[in-house]
């Protein structure tokens, strides 16, 4: 299951960095969701993210990590990019 650009997977959080949330996709792809892209921050509790699962869209799969968005906003757009796409 590659990771693919606007798709959306439920990850897992492995780590709290200063710019956002390192996570693992169900395939062990690894992510990540810049803090912009993380509806909890700057207000929630990060470190009680970790081992938490998160539900997220693939912004840019050519990167390592590949970025990711947990914003309702980002995922919106993703399902009507796909449904245009057919997908």
């Amino acid at each position: 299951m590659p990771s693919t650009l606007h798709q959306e997977y439920d990850v897992r959080v492995l780590a709290v960095r200063p710019w956002g949330l390192d996570v693992v996709l169900p395939d062990g792809t690894a992510g990540l969701i810049d803090n912009a892209k993380d509806p909890r921050w700057p207000d929630g509790d990060q470190q009680a993210a970790v081992g938490a699962v998160v539900r997220a869209v693939v912004l840019d799969d050519e990167r390592d990590p590949v970025r990711m968005s947990a914003l309702d906003d980002d995922r919106a757009v993703a399902r009507a990019l796909r449904e245009a796409a057919g997908h």
